[in-house]
């Protein structure tokens, strides 16, 4: 096979070529399940290039590509696109009530606590409770793996609570994992 920049260079192309893949696809009026899977393994393709071309830093060279390949499609076909017929709803998400309705500020504070400093409560728990459980793979291993996981439970607790408003489910999804990392955690201490 060729060099490492060849692999790199043969990487990038493929994920601009499937980019551009993908924008054909989904610009036709019905959905070519071919098109989209050609595309899709293109980019995957261009991925394993990339990774065996430089590694860590090969993926995210062709990740780049990729997105600056899907950022200039987007940016064409929103140029181009006619404008719509229809007008721009005046209703923002819920975020203000509309007209009379209740401002219903105790239950926006609450939805708020829960996402907020409650969701990151549970996720620094579930974190922590991994950490004291991965002692066998070093301190420096233990402590990177805490740092990735925090943040990613937490965006992860946080839009689940938002898609299900119902009280008792988003309650039962901070405290499953807060009562199950906290048993682990106080079975390895």
């Amino acid at each position: 096979m060729g060099g490492p920049l060849t692999l790199l260079w043969a990487g990038a192309a493929c994920a601009g070529g499937a980019m551009a893949l993908l924008r054909l696809s989904w610009g036709r009026p019905k959905r070519s399940v071919a098109l989209n899977g050609a595309a899709w393994a293109l980019l995957l393709a261009g991925l394993a290039l990339g990774a065996a071309g430089a590694g860590a830093w090969g993926v995210a060279v062709v990740t780049l590509v990729a997105l600056t390949g899907a950022f200039l499609c987007l940016g064409h076909a929103g140029m181009m696109a006619r404008p719509g017929k229809a007008a721009a709803s005046n209703r923002r998400v819920h975020m203000l009530p509309q007209g009379r309705e209740p401002l219903r500020l105790g239950g926006r504070l609450l939805t708020f606590a829960l996402t907020v400093p409650g969701a990151m409560a549970v996720a620094l728990i579930v974190s922590l409770a991994v950490r004291a459980a991965s002692e066998g793979m070093g301190e420096a291993n233990g402590n990177v793996l805490t740092l990735f996981l925090m943040p990613v439970l937490w965006a992860l607790l946080a839009t689940l609570l938002l898609l299900w408003p119902q009280r008792r489910r988003q309650m039962t999804l901070l405290l499953l994992p807060a009562l199950g990392a906290g048993a682990l955690w106080g079975m390895l201490s």
